[in-house]
């Protein structure tokens, strides 16, 4: 065991020392994540979506909040606003329109709501809330608190005329309540894990070990007392430490980020450190191939590139033209980002996204421990 210690400690230390090697692990993967949330989350503002908010009064708005209230909200002024509003006669149809995506926010006037105007001279006078109604659609959020920002500028309306009247909103949100917005930071971040599993995979581990084959270490370990297995063993339990202070780095930024709570679910951990295996075992297959470090830089950037961009990570890829789509289809890591995404939204893993990987799986290590002893004893 003590001799497993100390060359698991002399790989890690060798194969850190170069910036290179945390920073595309560690470094690069936070920024990228970083990068992309800032730019992408943002795509689709309130600038660039066609916002409708419904508006229902459970009775006529009178006095000066009708005035106040028409103003702003008037139909036949929508235009100075960034959304159109819709009024309805019932509050069931405009409820169902919400549902239906045909409106982005359903905002409800309760009964009573007229007694506003005693307020102004009464203060102790009880007003009901008014009521916003949205989804987990992400115009329909925007459209929630645009709507949100006029009742505050309301208020700081009627405040600079000496009326001290708060209007209050009570926020609802439609159908299941408990499932959080699946945003663009959360469909992002399990490709995230996969880019740092990746980087080890296809990157660190062929070549550390092209490296090796290069300077005749494996001809040397043949004359010492480390066995082949020690070797293996201690190697790679070296990446895999430098692939678990990635992960932390990445969770540490995931709870700074607000991403969905589901990524600290058992499933959602056991199918990432399962997905970490399969993509492992891939980077000791390609080990086994490279014979310098050459061939290794070359194929691996070919390899990682493809696999990047096509296995879904940052969009859809399974309408790519045919001459291309072959690979999203063979490919292990756009079976496992989307079981990963189907996790994050409680949704159940289909039989492709366990089946295909652990035929790489069982396929790598097969054709890994057929060649690794030659690898290691009889390099030239």
């Amino acid at each position: 065991m003590k001799k497993i210690i100390n060359l698991t400690k002399t790989f890690f230390i060798d194969s850190s020392r170069e910036f290179a090697v945390p920073f595309w692990t560690i470094i690069f993967p936070t920024l990228f994540f970083i990068l992309f949330v800032s730019i992408f989350e943002n795509i689709g503002t309130s600038e660039n979506l066609d916002l409708k908010v419904g508006i229902y009064y459970e009775e006529p708005l009178q006095g000066v909040i009708k005035t106040t209230f028409d103003d702003v909200f008037s139909p036949s002024d929508s235009n100075d606003i960034p959304f159109q509003v819709v009024e309805y006669d019932s509050f069931e149809k405009g409820l169902q329109n919400l549902k239906n995506s045909e409106i982005s926010a359903f905002v409800v006037f309760p009964e009573n709501f007229n007694l506003l105007n005693l307020k102004l001279f009464i203060e102790t006078t009880e007003v009901p809330d008014i009521k916003v109604y949205y989804t987990n659609d992400s115009a329909s959020m925007y459209a929630k608190d645009i709507f949100e920002v006029f009742i505050d500028e309301i208020n700081i309306m009627m405040y600079t005329r000496g009326e001290e009247v708060k209007l209050t909103v009570n926020e609802e949100i439609i159908g299941i309540k408990q499932s959080e917005p699946y945003r663009y930071r959360d469909f992002l971040f399990p490709a995230i894990i996969l880019m740092s599993v990746l980087t080890v995979a296809v990157f660190n581990m062929p070549f550390d070990f092209s490296y090796y084959v290069e300077k005749g270490v494996f001809k040397r370990l043949n004359s010492t007392p480390i066995k082949g297995n020690e070797y293996f063993f201690s190697f790679l339990l070296s990446h895999l430490i430098l692939l678990l202070i990635s992960l932390i780095v990445l969770y540490i930024e995931a709870y700074l980020f607000d991403v969905s709570s589901y990524i600290y679910k058992p499933g959602f951990i056991a199918y990432s450190g399962f997905s970490i295996l399969v993509i492992l075992s891939v980077g000791l297959l390609l080990s086994s191939f490279y014979k310098n470090m050459g061939s290794a830089e070359a194929i691996s950037q070919v390899i990682y590139q493809a696999t990047i961009f096509l296995s879904g990570f940052y969009f859809e890829v399974t309408n790519t033209p045919w001459f291309i789509r072959w690979y999203v289809y063979f490919n292990p890591v756009t079976y496992l980002v989307d079981g990963m995404r189907k996790l994050m939204t409680g949704k159940v893993l289909v039989p492709v996204n366990i089946i295909v990987p652990v035929i790489w799986m069982m396929a790598s290590i097969l054709i890994f421990s057929m060649s690794y002893k030659g690898m290691v004893y009889r390099e030239k």
